[in-house]
C-alpha cells in the first residue's frame, strides 16, 4: 500500500472523489461530512447539518455540487462553492444507505433501511421514481455507468437489476399513489440469488458486463449479465467476517471487511494478490478514482488514500539512448531519430523500482522492492532480438546499480555493500564505516551510500568516503551529464550541490511532493516537475519559477536548452519545445545582453506584476518602467531610478499629497532644489518648505511662506531666522504674549513699540518686566543664497538606453516575427553584437551599419566631450529618464547576505529574517525565541562602534565594500571564537552534574546546543570539536531531563525505579555514570528488586569504582545469586537495545519501533509525536526532513 494521505477522525461510512479536483468528501459516522484535499493533506470544509450517521455521500461529476444522506432520514444537496446546502429531499421513512449522482441525467439515486430504492431530480427537487421489491434493509443501490440499469442489493440475500429507461421519457412528476406502490416506468430485470446472508454492497464494473457483490457471508461474488439472464460466475473467499465493500480497479477487485484487512483480487487466477491489515480498525467503505489510481477506504478511526502499485516508471539514459520499463516491456527510445524499440520482459505483479545500465555491454540490473527486494540481470538485445531467457536474480537486496565496467553493487540486509559481476557472481564485501541504508548511482568508479547521518560518496576501490553531507530522506538522485552537479529529490525537497557534495542550492516546496528534476544540458539551470507543474530553478540565483501547469504528473528524463523530454505514467516519451520567455528574459539581464532583452520586451509578452517586481529586486528599475503603466507604480519606480522628470509628471497625474512629499524627499536626495520646492509647495508642505528655504538661503522665499501663511506658530519659528523684529512682536502681541513682545522689542532696540506693549501690561506684571534683564541682540548674518540645483555628478547614458535611442533598433526589435532573427538569436547568445553580412550591406544599416560608420570615424579615440545640458523642467521627461543614477555600494553585511548561506553571517549582518529561513531549512527550527540572547550577542560583537574623537559620530569597523573581484573569504565577518566558550560551558555543566544541580547543569548543556548554531569553524579540526561538544551536550540534556522527571515524582515508585534504570543507558563520562549506576542500584534494592539491583550492581563494579561503592556493589551481587528476584516487575530488558522517547521517556525497543530523531540534536521520540517541537534541544522539529547545519567558515 502506498500511503498517500491518512487523517484521523470519527469513523468514516461515506467516501467520494472529486473528479477533477484533488478532493476526497467523507461522511462520518457523527453526523459530520468532511471535505479533505488529499494532496496537500489539509481540511477544505466541513458540514455538520445532519442530526444522524452520514453513509451516502457522492460529487456531482461537473457541477459544484455534492450530496449526503444520513440517519435522520434526509438528503441534503450542497454547493461547496456557497458552502452551504441548497434544498432537502424528503421522503424516505428510515436510515438512508448510499447517495449517488447519475452520470449525464439530473438524477440522484438513494436507498435505505425502509425497503425502497428510489431516484430524485435534483433539478426538480422532486421524486422521480420509487423501487420497491426487497423485503429487507436496502444496503446499496448504484447507477449503471453506460446502461439505463439499477442495481441494488439488500439483507434480503437478493441483488436485484431494474431497467430505468422508461424514465428519460417522462415528462410528468409521480403521483402520491405512485410513490407510495412502486412506478410501472421502471421494471426488474433480474433477480439474483445466491448470497447466504445479507448483500451489503453491490457495483457493476466500468467497461465490461459483470456485477460484483459482497455479503454477511464473507464471500465476494462476480455475476455475469447476459441479454436475457444473469448467473454467478465465481465466487472470492478469504475473509473472516462480514464484507463491507467491493470496487473495480482496472483488471482487479477491491475488498474491505470487518475484519480488518483490504483484499486485492487478480479475477483470472480467483487468489488475493494483496492484502492490507490494521491492528484495531474495521474498514467499512471503498471508493476508486481510476483516472488517477486512486483508492480511498474508510475505517474506525478515519480514512486512507492509497495506491496500490507504483506509477514512476523505473528509467536509465545510456548515451543517446533512454531505457525504460513499463508493464513488463523494456523499452529502448533514441533521442535523435525517436525511434523507439520493446522488449518483452517476464511478469511482476509489482513493476520495478530501480533500472541501472552498463554502457559497455549493454547489461542492466532491475531492482523490485518486493519480498525483501530482488535483482534481475540481463543484457539488453539489438532490435529485433528478444531478452535472453537466462535473467539472474537475487533476493533480499536494497538497490543496484553499476559503478564499473560489467560490476555492480547492491546492500545486503546487514546493511553492507556487495560487488558483483554481470554473470551475477558475488566478488567481494565492502564493510564502510557508516551502515549504508541505499545506494544511488554516481561517477565512474563511485557510488552514493545513504546512511543514518546523510549520505556519503564512496570511492569503490579505496573504499574511503571522499565527500559527505547531512542530507536525508532522499527518494531519487539525478546528476548532470558530466557528473558535476547533482540533485538530491526527497519528498519536499530538491538539495542541488556539487560533485564534492558543497551546497549549491535547496529548494522547498512544503505543500506538494517533488517527482522529478533533470539538468539543463546548455545552460546553468535545473527542471523540476511537481504533483502539477514544471518549475525551473536558476542555480546561480537560487531563483524558481513555474513554467507551466501539468493536468496528469510526468517525470523528467533530459533537458536541452528549451527543449525537455518527459516520461508520462502512461509509458509514453514525450518531447516539449517549452516556452521559456520568462526565463530566457532573465537570463539576458543577468549576461547583460540588453539586445536581446529589448527585442523581448517589444515581442509585449511579458506582463504582470511579478515581473516588475523582480525587475526592481535585482536592480532593473529603469527596464520595468518599460512594463508598467499604472501610475503609482511607475512613480515608484521611477523615484527608484532616479528618473525625476517621470515622476513629476506621474505625480501630477495622481496629484496627492503623500506623492508629492516622496519626489519633495526624491529630490533633495538628487539635489534638485527647485523640484524640491515645487513638491513642497503641491503637496502644501510649508515646514518642509521653509527648512529647504532656509538651509539653501533663499530668505525671500522662506519670507513669501511666512507672509502666505495663517500659522502663528510658523510665523514665530520662521520668523526668527528672517531677522524681522517688529513682526515677531505683533504676532506676540496678538497672541496675548505680552511680557514677551515687551523683551522682544527691547532687545531689538524698538523702544517705542516696547513702551506701548509696556502701557498695556498689569501693574504687577510690567513691575516684574522693569526688573528683568535684557541683553541687545547681535547683528544676524546675512546668508548667501544658494537657489541653483546642486552640481552633478558626470553620468553616462545606459547601455540600455543607448540602444533604445539606436535609429534602427525598434524596428529591428519588432522585426522578431522572422525565422533569420530567431535563428540569430540563439548565435549570439550573451555577445551583445552582431555578425557583419556582406551580402545585405543596406539591410544592416539600420543598426550595425551605423555603428561600422561611427567607428571608422574614430569612435575608438574616446575623445567627444560629453558635455551635458543642465536639466530643464519643461522639457520631455521621457529623455532624461533614460540615465542611470549613481547609487552608493550596499553595505557590507548585505554582502555577507548575498555571497554566504551560514546563519552566523546572516545574523552578523543584521538579517534575522533570512537567518531564520536557513535555520528552517538546515536544521528544521520551530521556535527561534530560545536563541535571541545568542543572536543578540553575536550581531552586537560583529557591530561594534565606539565614539570618534574628531567629528560628533561613530566609527563602524569593516565598512570598506569590497571589489568584485576581491569578494569572498577575505571580507567575511570576524565573528567569535566560540568553541572555548562552549568548552567551559561543557565544564560548568559537568561540575553541576556532580554537585547535584540538574537544573543548572541542563540550562548549561542546552545553552551549549543553542550557542553551536552560531559556532563556525575552519578546519575539521574545530569541526571536530564542535560535533563533539553538540553531541556531548545533546546526550546529557537528554540524561538531564530523565533525571529531572524521576526528582519530581515519587522516589519510592515503580516509574522513578525505571527511570533510574533508563538513566544508566545515556553515554556519560565514567565517573557520571558510576554515579548513576549507584543510585539506580541503590534504588532498585530499597525497592526488593534484588536480581535488578545485581545486574546494575555488575555493571557498577566495570566501571572501577571506589572502595566503598565497590564493596556495597559486592555485597548486593552476592545477595542477588542467592536470591535473584524482583519484587516490582519493570518495563525495563536490559539486553534488549533501546532508545528512550525524549517526551514520554519509555523505551523504544529496537525492531519494534522506528524512531523518529530531532532534526537538530537527533534526540530520538516515537514516531507518534512527529512535528513537534523537540523537548530536548527546545528549537527544531521532531522528524523533519533538513540540509543540515552550515557552519564552515
Amino acid at each position: 500500500m502506498l500511503t498517500k494521505f491518512d487523517v484521523r477522525s470519527c469513523r468514516v461510512k461515506g467516501i467520494s472523489f472529486h473528479k477533477s479536483r484533488p478532493w476526497v468528501l467523507c461522511g462520518l459516522h457523527n453526523g459530520t461530512v468532511q471535505i479533505w484535499d488529499y494532496r496537500t493533506n489539509t481540511s477544505i470544509d466541513t458540514y455538520t447539518e445532519h442530526s444522524g450517521s452520514v453513509r451516502g455521500v457522492d460529487f456531482h461529476i461537473s457541477q459544484p455540487l455534492f450530496v449526503s444522506g444520513a440517519d435522520d432520514y434526509l438528503i441534503k444537496v450542497w454547493n461547496y462553492k456557497l458552502r452551504r446546502c441548497l434544498f432537502t429531499l424528503r421522503g424516505h421513512m428510515d436510515y438512508i444507505r448510499v447517495t449517488f449522482f447519475h452520470h449525464e441525467q439530473p438524477w440522484i439515486l438513494s436507498c435505505s433501511d425502509d425497503f425502497t430504492v428510489r431516484i430524485w431530480n435534483w433539478q426538480s427537487r422532486s421524486s422521480v421514481a420509487c423501487l420497491p421489491g426487497h423485503n429487507h434493509y436496502v444496503m446499496c443501490a448504484q447507477f449503471h455507468p453506460r446502461e439505463d440499469l439499477v442495481v441494488s442489493a439488500s439483507l434480503d440475500r437478493t441483488i436485484r437489476v431494474w431497467d430505468i429507461s422508461s424514465l428519460r421519457l417522462r415528462k410528468q412528476e409521480v403521483g402520491i399513489a405512485q410513490d407510495l406502490l412502486g412506478t410501472t416506468d421502471v421494471t426488474l430485470k433480474y433477480l439474483l440469488e445466491g448470497h447466504e446472508k445479507g448483500v451489503n454492497w453491490v457495483c457493476f464494473h466500468p467497461t465490461k458486463p459483470y456485477i460484483a457483490s459482497a455479503a454477511d457471508d464473507r464471500t465476494v461474488r462476480v455475476w455475469r449479465m447476459m441479454e436475457s439472464s444473469c448467473h454467478e460466475e465465481l465466487q472470492l473467499r478469504g475473509h473472516t467476517n462480514n464484507v463491507c465493500c467491493v470496487t473495480y480497479m482496472k483488471d482487479f477487485l477491491i475488498s474491505d471487511s470487518e475484519d480488518r484487512t483490504i483484499r486485492v483480487w487478480d479475477v483470472k487466477s480467483r487468489n488475493p494478490v494483496m492484502v492490507f491489515r490494521r491492528d484495531t480498525d474495521r474498514y467499512w467503505i471503498l471508493a476508486t478514482l481510476p483516472e488517477k489510481n486512486l483508492i480511498a477506504a474508510g475505517h474506525d478511526s478515519g480514512m486512507q488514500v492509497f495506491k496500490l502499485f507504483r506509477e514512476r516508471p523505473a528509467w536509465v539514459v545510456n548515451g543517446k539512448l533512454l531505457h525504460y520499463i513499463y508493464e513488463d516491456t523494456l523499452y529502448s527510445h533514441d533521442f535523435e531519430s525517436r525511434a523507439e524499440y520493446k522488449f518483452n520482459l517476464a511478469h511482476h505483479l509489482h513493476p520495478p523500482c530501480t533500472i541501472s545500465c552498463n554502457p559497455v555491454d549493454n547489461m542492466a540490473v532491475l531492482w523490485y522492492d518486493t519480498d525483501g527486494g530482488m535483482t534481475e540481470t540481463f543484457t539488453i538485445p539489438k532490435p529485433g532480438y528478444a531478452v535472453d531467457a537466462d535473467i539472474k536474480k537475487r533476493l533480499n537486496v536494497t538497490d543496484a546499480v553499476f559503478f564499473a565496467p560489467s560490476k555492480y553493487v547492491f546492500v545486503d540486509k546487514s546493511n553492507k555493500l556487495v560487488v558483483c559481476n554481470c554473470q551475477g557472481e558475488r566478488e567481494k564485501v565492502v564493510s564502510p564505516e557508516h551502515s549504508c541504508k541505499r545506494v544511488f548511482p554516481g561517477p565512474m568508479g563511485y557510488v552514493l551510500c545513504q546512511t543514518d547521518a546523510g549520505v556519503e560518496l564512496y570511492h569503490m576501490a579505496q573504499h574511503t568516503v571522499t565527500a559527505e553531507a547531512a542530507v536525508c530522506g532522499i527518494r531519487h538522485v539525478v546528476w548532470d551529464k558530466e557528473f558535476n552537479k547533482v540533485a538530491f529529490i526527497s519528498k519536499n525537497t530538491i538539495t542541488v550541490m556539487t560533485k564534492r557534495l558543497k551546497l549549491i542550492t535547496t529548494i522547498v516546496v512544503s505543500t506538494v511532493r517533488m517527482k522529478s528534476a533533470a539538468f539543463d544540458e546548455q545552460r546553468n539551470i535545473l527542471y523540476y516537475t511537481t504533483a502539477n507543474h514544471l518549475k525551473y530553478c536558476n542555480l546561480r540565483t537560487g531563483e524558481c519559477s513555474t513554467i507551466q501547469s501539468m493536468k496528469n504528473p510526468a517525470y523528467l528524463v533530459r533537458a536541452s536548452g528549451d527543449t525537455i523530454w518527459m516520461i508520462t505514467r502512461e509509458g509514453k516519451v514525450t518531447v516539449q519545445e517549452l516556452d521559456n520567455l520568462e526565463l530566457n528574459f532573465k537570463l539576458k539581464l543577468q549576461q547583460q545582453a540588453y539586445r536581446d532583452v529589448i527585442k523581448i520586451i517589444h515581442r509585449k509578452q511579458l506582463q504582470g506584476q511579478a515581473l516588475v517586481g523582480y525587475l526592481h529586486k535585482h536592480g532593473h528599475s529603469e527596464i520595468a518602467l518599460h512594463f508598467v503603466t499604472e501610475p503609482f507604480t511607475r512613480f515608484n519606480l521611477a523615484v527608484e531610478c532616479g528618473a525625476l522628470e517621470i515622476a513629476k509628471s506621474t505625480a501630477m497625474e495622481l496629484n496627492q499629497a503623500s506623492v508629492w512629499r516622496r519626489l519633495a524627499e526624491a529630490a533633495i536626495t538628487n539635489g534638485d532644489i527647485q523640484l524640491a520646492q515645487f513638491a513642497n509647495s503641491k503637496a502644501l508642505n510649508f515646514h518642509g518648505g521653509a527648512l529647504l528655504s532656509l538651509i539653501t538661503g533663499n530668505m525671500a522665499a522662506l519670507g513669501h511662506l511666512v507672509d502666505t501663511t495663517n500659522d502663528d506658530n510658523f510665523k514665530l519659528h520662521y520668523g526668527l531666522y528672517l531677522g524681522d523684529a517688529q513682526k515677531r512682536v505683533q504676532i506676540l502681541a496678538n497672541a496675548g504674549q505680552l511680557p514677551l513682545a515687551y523683551l522682544t522689542a527691547k532687545s531689538n532696540g524698538l523702544d517705542d513699540l516696547a513702551s506701548a506693549i509696556f502701557d498695556k501690561m498689569d501693574p504687577d506684571v510690567s513691575e516684574r518686566m522693569l526688573k528683568a534683564k535684557v541683553h541687545p541682540i547681535s547683528e544676524i548674518p546675512k546668508p548667501v543664497a544658494v537657489t541653483e540645483n546642486w552640481p552633478m555628478l558626470q553620468v553616462e547614458e545606459s547601455m540600455f538606453a543607448r540602444l533604445l535611442k539606436e535609429p534602427g533598433q525598434l524596428n529591428a526589435a519588432q522585426a522578431v516575427l522572422g525565422d533569420d532573427e530567431e535563428e540569430e538569436d540563439h548565435a549570439g547568445a550573451g555577445w551583445d553584437e552582431d555578425d557583419y553580412d556582406d551580402t545585405n550591406n543596406n539591410a544592416g544599416m539600420g543598426m550595425d551599419g551605423e555603428r561600422e560608420e561611427r567607428e571608422v570615424e574614430g569612435e575608438g579615440w574616446d575623445d567627444d566631450l560629453e558635455i551635458q545640458v543642465p536639466p530643464d523642467y519643461g522639457a520631455d521627461g521621457a529623455q532624461k529618464g533614460a540615465y542611470v543614477v549613481p547609487v552608493e555600494h550596499p553595505p557590507l553585511p548585505q554582502h555577507w547576505v548575498e555571497m554566504y548561506s551560514l546563519p552566523a553571517f546572516h545574523v552578523a549582518a543584521g538579517s534575522f529574517a533570512t537567518a531564520f529561513d536557513l535555520l528552517r531549512r538546515q536544521i528544521g527550527l520551530c521556535d527561534p525565541e530560545p536563541l535571541k540572547p545568542y543572536m543578540m550577542n553575536l550581531w552586537t560583537s560583529a557591530n561594534a562602534s565606539r565614539p570618534s574623537w574628531i567629528v560628533t559620530s561613530v566609527v563602524f569597523p569593516l565598512t570598506k565594500y569590497p571589489s568584485g573581484e576581491q569578494r569572498g573569504a577575505h571580507h567575511a565577518p570576524l565573528l567569535p571564537e566560540y568553541i572555548p566558550v562552549l568548552t567551559e560551558k561543557l565544564r560548568a555543566g559537568y561540575t553541576a552534574f556532580v554537585e547535584g544541580r540538574f537544573a543548572d547543569a541542563q540550562a548549561h548543556f542546552v545553552g551549549i546546543m543553542h550557542q553551536a548554531v552560531f559556532t563556525t569553524y575552519e578546519d575539521e579540526k574545530q569541526r571536530a570539536s564542535l560535533l563533539e561538544l553538540i553531541t556531548i551536550a545533546s546526550e546529557y540534556a537528554r540524561a538531564l531531563s530523565v533525571q529531572l522527571h524521576c526528582r519530581s515524582i515519587d522516589g519510592n515508585s515503580k516509574e522513578a525505579l525505571e527511570l533510574s534504570l533508563y538513566f544508566t543507558h545515556f553515554k556519560l563520562q565514567r565517573s557520571h555514570l558510576t554515579l548513576a549506576l549507584s543510585q539506580a542500584m541503590s534504588k532498585a534494592y530499597k525497592m526488593k528488586n534484588i536480581k535488578t539491583a545485581a545486574a546494575v550492581a555488575r555493571r557498577l563494579l566495570d566501571q572501577d569504582p571506589p572502595k566503598t561503592k565497590a564493596n556495597q556493589a559486592l555485597a548486593i551481587v552476592a545477595e542477588g545469586e542467592r536470591n535473584p528476584t524482583d519484587l516490582e516487575k519493570l518495563e525495563y530488558d536490559e539486553r534488549n537495545p533501546f532508545s528512550l522517547c525524549s517526551f514520554s521517556h519509555r523505551p523504544m525497543y529496537k525492531g519494534t519501533i522506528d524512531p523518529i530523531r530531532c532534526s537538530y540534536c537527533h534526540s530520538p521520540a516515537h514516531p507518534e509525536h512527529k512535528g513537534k517541537a523537540c523537548l530536548v534541544c527546545k528549537i527544531a522539529l521532531l522528524g523533519a526532513e533538513t540540509a543540515g547545519l552550515v557552519n564552515r567558515a
